[in-house]
């Protein structure tokens, strides 16, 4: 782990495996094909990929759509695309600030949940764009959600820990 709010290639590393079992238990949870992710891929971002204006005061995470362009013969047709970017400076400081948690059981809590969001706005057609009061409800679910994949995986300890931030 890095002092300088940057995730080290270490960091990364693990950050991908807890994402790997994450698109698994997800899958599991949902009942989804095991090439769901390679079927619709999502980008992993952080703050070397993104710029400021991404970033969101007081969350380990949150999920972006990407307009990609896709050039056929003649027409331009847009398509969507989801990231998970990854808020480098709270998720260090969090794991600065208290000894006791560990990079993989966050970065697993993370990913599912964001993971869990993209499930939901590709599969059950939850609006991504949703009002103030939309938004917690899909907050609120998805917590549900998550504790339930994740029950038996993580501590429930370190699940309500994380949760209490608002993920």
């Amino acid at each position: 782990m890095s002092v300088s709010g940057l995730f080290t290639q270490s960091d990364l590393e693990t950050i991908s495996r807890a994402a790997k079992l994450a698109e698994n238990l997800t899958c599991d949870f949902f009942g989804l094909p095991s090439n769901e992710w390679k079927l619709n891929p999502y980008r992993m971002l952080t703050l070397k990929n993104v710029s400021r204006d991404f970033h969101i005061d007081q969350v380990f995470a949150h999920v972006v759509r990407i307009q990609t362009v896709k050039k056929s013969s003649k027409v331009s047709e847009a398509s969507g695309l989801y990231g998970v970017v990854l808020q480098d400076p709270y998720i260090l400081r969090e794991l600065f600030r208290t000894e006791s948690l560990e990079l993989w059981p966050l970065a697993l809590y993370v990913m599912t949940h964001e993971l869990t969001h993209i499930v939901r706005f590709k599969k059950f057609e939850v609006d991504f764009f949703g009002s103030g009061v939309d938004r917690k409800n899909e907050e609120e679910a998805v917590d549900g959600f998550t504790r339930e994949i994740l029950h038996g995986t993580v501590s429930l300890k370190h699940i309500n820990r994380y949760a209490k931030f608002g993920i």
